[in-house]
């Protein structure tokens, strides 16, 4: 069931073996996973590093900790709804918020960018767009988020306006914390690749409206995503309060 481990990254490895198992099907959701003395030797390693490793796993939803009982496989789509609809309740104005200063400065940005942009800049947008395609079809939330600011910081970049990128560079960290949580697996980051296509191609052809139109559709499609994922498991049985 479990392989003992040689590799000096252990803790990595013990991570990804029990997360294997438990995603493998081999167990079931609400079943007990073996105690931390069991898997330590099935696996050849400490107690403290497989402890580490359910820390780990129950942070990312895939086990709950049940002190006294054991520990336990719970369904991760439940702990990431929970986690996202938490978040936006809590911030729903200042994601609003985030989103109107999106909505004023990155179409624009992306007219006056339209204009200016070259053969090489392009290039270079298409590069960062081709990686942000592998990390949403691989799921790594983390390469998104990073390829997703990316590529909207270098559109405000090939605009040539300091003024605007320097509006854009001051919401980045909030971004930064929005952009972890749209793209969680609870949504779907998969829309935005087809909006980031559309901004490239008004860019490509020097298309300013074109480059407007996109980019205001790109942001608007975001924000009705994030409210009705967060408005849908609001809405379900599990989650109402009244049931």
């Amino acid at each position: 069931m479990f392989n003992q481990l040689s590799r000096p990254s252990v803790s990595e490895e013990v991570l990804e073996q029990i997360k294997d198992f438990i995603t493998s099907g081999k167990v079931n959701v609400g079943e007990q996973l073996p105690t931390e003395t069991q898997l330590s030797s099935m696996l050849g390693v400490s107690r403290n590093t497989v402890r580490e490793a359910f820390i780990t796993l129950q942070a990312q939803g895939y086990i709950e900790i049940k002190r006294g009982k054991g520990v336990f496989v719970i369904d991760p789509t439940d702990f990431y709804e929970r986690t996202f609809l938490e978040w936006f309740q809590k911030n729903e104005f200042q994601i609003h918020q985030l989103l109107e200063a999106r909505m004023t400065l990155e179409p624009y940005t992306a007219f006056i960018a339209a204009q200016k942009i070259t053969e090489n800049e392009i290039k270079e947008i298409e590069e960062i767009h081709e990686e942000y395609i592998g990390a949403v079809n691989s799921g790594k939330i983390d390469d998104i988020v990073i390829l997703d600011e990316s590529f909207h910081l270098k559109i405000f970049k090939v605009s040539r306006n300091e003024i605007l990128e320097l509006f854009y560079t001051s919401i980045v960290p909030a971004l930064k914390d929005y952009r972890k949580n749209v793209f969680s697996p609870t949504t779907n980051p998969q829309t935005s690749v087809e909006a980031h296509s559309n901004i490239i191609n008004a860019l490509k052809e020097r298309n300013s409206q074109k480059a407007f139109g996109a980019m205001r559709d790109h942001i608007e499609e975001a924000k009705l995503n994030v409210t009705g994922v967060a408005q849908k498991i609001a809405s379900s049985p599990k989650n109402r309060s009244d049931n």
